[in-house]
């Protein structure tokens, strides 16, 4: 592979836009110590945006790092401190109080393993029971929804097959589960109506195409909904009072719009078809309402509809130029719980009262060295490519001349960067970095057309976006041409390698946390209940039985490509990641150390993909920090 050989735009730009390298300098001191920025309570995790109400309405749950890892505390909605109810030993899940009683369900893993246990409790966080308790190792649950009564609760689990979520009833009275649904080949449990009657599947046929079926209680076969020709994607997202499936589709065009299916003569009917993408939607308990969220370029439009009237419900308006996140109605219907998620202030709970109109925020995740502080805000732009092809990018400038820029590349590779708070980013424009944070080829967001340019091109085509960013940044933000570092987690990750590998004249050097190195062995070590969408992680990754993959996955794997690398290199890793294993991580420190490459390494204990505990966030970014000031500013720390 010679990805050098394919940026003939980008290095057009270089000769016309390249300044002098900067010499050498002392690094900045932040206004703001570092440390300060991580006293931010964090109250999302990507397992988990999840805030629910109690069934008397009086109390919300939600998750922070208030107590020093993601735990669940509960907050009066009258007023009055939160208190903290779990004490988990990894990441939390999905979790919700019942809509009938004082009983609290959730779901917790150890160390980040990604094999959590369903635990019971109550507000109080009285003695929590694990019901999985007698599973044996390697199987995992996945809390869905209560019955309205409170009697029951969804649940999946690979109890009988490690390689499927079957779809459980928990009975609350007897303790005991029944077996609702046993799941085959490429389906998976999409949603189920307020009886539990009726169930809507997701059929996987690649990341491009997909159906919906149907299956009923009681049934031995589920029903196909979407028969269809052509390359369609289906979400199912809930059930109408009237029994029609909400779903969203791309089916009219770049963009997923809304629907509603009739199941007796399943004709579909548009609800919402905007000009982005319909990210989710959803009713009330009771189907008083329906909430539809709009993904526009990052930011989220809420809308809410009183389906009893038919019209809007005047939302207050989400501050600071950000969008409101919703998370799910209370159970009598007079709440609907959201996040305020935008780049000028962390995420933060809210609950909107639909009668009043009133936003009632739940928690400040701002320490008192951080309040009052102006944030920086990200414009919004589009950088023109290899191909001509425009990268839609977040860009965040430093007030004065930049010292150095950080690219910060997703995870994913199918998703998306918002214009969402983050700390270190804050932490570093304030030291006179520019943050630039794209959603190169293979990002949701910006059209599935844009979605697809990457599939069995990881390593390519994204890359040279990101070749494209730098000189960008360099053009037009003023940045030196000799102070760029790419920097990301997981995929992020992956592309701070493949800069490494594949474009090691570019940058100054390059910061991976759990990030891949070999595409293979990736796919061969992913988590077996990942089955049911393997077509979609071979149409990325590539399919490591098919000999015709072999050379994508060869090619684009950093780890066979060591030799190319020179630039100083930074590697976090968990090392209970199930994701991305921590051989992953070893095995180019390894390779890098024989060759005298500088390379620093930084493991985690009891961490996964990602950061369960706030210490270990804070360690993994003072370590970045240091790296970027001796390899960027060269400053010894």
């Amino acid at each position: 592979m010679r990805i050098a050989a394919a940026f003939p735009c980008a290095l057009a730009l270089a000769c016309a836009a390249s300044r002098p390298a900067a010499q050498a300098q002392q690094p900045a001191r932040a206004p703001v110590p570092l440390d300060e920025y991580f006293k931010v309570r964090r109250h999302y995790t990507f397992f988990s945006r999840g805030l629910r109400f109690s069934h008397d309405e009086k109390l919300a749950v939600f998750q922070s790092d208030a107590g020093g890892r993601l735990d669940l505390w509960v907050k009066p909605l009258d007023g009055g401190p939160a208190r903290q109810v779990t004490r988990v030993q990894g990441f939390l899940g999905e979790f919700a109080f019942s809509p009938a009683a004082d009983v609290l369900a959730y779901e917790a893993d150890v160390g980040g393993d990604e094999l959590p246990h369903l635990f019971l409790t109550d507000s109080e966080g009285t003695a929590p029971r694990d019901i999985t308790a007698d599973y044996p190792k390697g199987r995992r649950t996945q809390f869905v929804e209560w019955a309205p009564d409170g009697k029951t609760f969804l649940y999946l689990s690979n109890l009988r097959d490690e390689k499927m979520l079957d779809l459980y009833e928990y009975d609350l009275a007897s303790g005991r589960p029944q077996l609702l649904w046993i799941a085959t080949g490429s389906l998976a449990f999409g949603a189920a109506d307020r009886a539990h009657r009726r169930f809507a599947l997701r059929e996987t046929l690649s990341d491009k195409d997909s159906n919906l079926w149907l299956f009923e209680r009681g049934e031995e076969q589920p029903v196909l909904l979407t028969r269809h020709q052509g390359e369609v994607l289906y979400q199912p997202l809930d059930f109408a009072a009237d029994g029609k499936l909400l779903f969203t589709s791309d089916q009219a065009g770049e963009y997923t719009g809304l629907y509603a299916m009739d199941l007796a003569t399943r004709r579909v009917s548009p609800l919402a078809q905007p000009e982005w993408d319909v990210d989710s939607a959803g009713e009330s308990l009771r189907h008083r309402y329906r909430f539809v969220a709009v993904n526009a370029d990052g930011t989220t439009q809420l809308s809410v509809q009183d389906l009893s009237s038919g019209k809007r419900v005047a939302l207050p308006e989400a501050p600071l130029g950000g969008g409101w996140f919703p998370a799910d109605f209370s159970p009598g219907e007079r709440y609907l719980g959201v996040f305020l998620l935008t780049d000028a202030a962390p995420h933060t709970p809210y609950a909107l009262d639909l009668e009043s109109g009133e936003a009632r925020r739940l928690d400040d995740p701002l320490p008192p060295s951080l309040r009052g502080r102006d944030m920086a805000v990200g414009e919004s732009v589009r950088i023109p490519s290899f191909d001509g092809k425009a990268v839609p990018a977040f860009a965040y400038r430093p007030r004065g001349d930049p010292v150095g820029a950080v690219i910060l590349v997703h995870g994913g590779p199918t998703w998306q960067a918002r214009r969402t708070f983050g700390a270190f980013t804050q932490y570093l424009v304030s030291k006179g970095y520019a943050v630039l944070v794209p959603n190169v080829r293979g990002s949701t967001g910006y059209g599935k057309s844009w979605t697809r340019l990457d599939s069995h091109d990881l390593g390519g085509g994204p890359l040279q976006d990101v070749v494209a960013c730098k000189w960008w940044l360099v053009g037009n933000a003023g940045v030196p041409d000799d102070k760029v570092v790419v920097m990301g987690g997981s995929y992020g990750g992956y592309m701070a390698l493949a800069a490494e590998a594949f474009a090691p004249e570019e940058f100054a050097a390059n910061v991976d946390y759990f990030g891949v190195s070999d595409l293979k062995s990736l796919v061969e070590s992913f988590p077996a209940y990942w089955a049911s969408s393997s077509q979609e992680i071979y149409e990325k990754f590539g399919n490591p039985r098919d000999p015709k993959d072999a050379k994508y996955q060869h090619d684009r794997s950093p780890i066979h490509f060591v030799d190319r690398m020179k630039r100083p290199l930074f590697v976090a890793q968990g090392d209970k990641d199930p994701r991305v294993t921590k051989d992953q991580s070893d095995r180019i420190v390894e390779a890098l150390r024989k060759r005298k490459v500088p390379v620093e390494y930084l493991l985690l204990e009891n961490e996964g993909h990602g950061f369960s505990r706030t210490e270990s966030m804070l360690r993994t970014y003072q370590a970045t920090d240091a790296f970027l000031d001796r390899y960027l500013l060269g400053g010894a720390r």
